[in-house]
This record gives C-alpha cells, sequence and structure tokens, in this order.
C-alpha cells in the first residue's frame, strides 16, 4: 500500500502511518510511505471552512507530484467556531486513488477560551500557547492525547468513510 503524505512532520507521519496499520490491519513497516511539504492555500491560522479547504488543498498539490499511490493525505489543524465556542481541531483529507473520492475526518477539539480569541486571531494558535508557556499539546492535554494521536483518531475517522 502507498501512501503520499502531505507534510514533513514527524508527529503528522507517525499518527497517519499509526492509523493506517490500524484501520487496514497491517504492520506500519508494509506501508510504503511517502512525504513532502505541501502549501495549504489558506492563511497561517485556518479557521472553520479554511482548515477543509487547506487539508484538500495539500492532497491535491502532492498528488500533482508523488507519481502513483493508492492514498494521498493531507492534515490541517484549525480552529472551529460553533456557538460561540470555539476549539482546535486536526482535520485529514485522504484521496483514494481507486475510487477518486475524497475522504474527510478530524479528532476531538479542545475549547479555546473566548477572552482569549481575538488574540489567537491576530497572531496564531502555537504563538498564544506559548505565551502561556505550553510548549507542546501533550503539556496541556497529557500524554494520552498527543499530536500524533489527534491525527490518527482523525485518519482513522477520515478511512472510516470509505464504508459508507
Amino acid at each position: 500500500m502507498k501512501v503520499a503524505i502531505a507534510t514533513e512532520s514527524h508527529e503528522k507521519i507517525k499518527g497517519i502511518k499509526k492509523a493506517f496499520s490500524r484501520f487496514f490491519c497491517v504492520k506500519e513497516t508494509e506501508l510504503e510511505v511517502y512525504f513532502r511539504t505541501t502549501d495549504s492555500g489558506v492563511s497561517l491560522q485556518p479557521f472553520n471552512d479554511e482548515t477543509y479547504v487547506g487539508a484538500r488543498n495539500r492532497v491535491d498539490n502532492i498528488k500533482e507530484s508523488n507519481g502513483e499511490c493508492d492514498f494521498y493525505v493531507g492534515c490541517e489543524a484549525g480552529i472551529e467556531c460553533f456557538a460561540g465556542i470555539c476549539f482546535n481541531v486536526q482535520v485529514i483529507c485522504i484521496f483514494e486513488t481507486v475510487t477518486q473520492k475524497y475522504l474527510f475526518g478530524k479528532s476531538f477539539g479542545w475549547q479555546i477560551p473566548t477572552k482569549d480569541f481575538e488574540i489567537i486571531k491576530e497572531k496564531n494558535l502555537d504563538t498564544y500557547l506559548r505565551g502561556k508557556g505550553i510548549q507542546s499539546i501533550e503539556e496541556l492535554l497529557g500524554s494520552s492525547y498527543s499530536r500524533n494521536e489527534a491525527v490518527a483518531q482523525a485518519t482513522e475517522v477520515a478511512l472510516a468513510s470509505r464504508k459508507l
């Protein structure tokens, strides 16, 4: 199984490989993985629909430059707002070559304090977190909720859509 991943982030690659391995019941060593950074075409700190557009743009950009793979995967972290509450989420877009379908999934989301929303809009989430003394998602959520786990969760949810 050949998988092209539109990132060079080791944490995101680790999560995507973990998800494909679990979902298809194969060893990670059985996956042929290619990766490189691609442009999202959206703002540095995407909000709402931009997050999904960014993930799909990454997929389309890696498809153009990476031969024939079974799956192409793009990941975009962003902020979704509903009913005045905002959450940070990881969004995955997968293009499956056989079916020619785009599949989307997203991770659990953690709430961003309303009072801090404007700070994040002006800067970005990473700058905001570092200003709070938080250097990694594990420091915020605990070791069970690493970035690679959030990405794995979103990837498995996207892959589950194949069955529908």
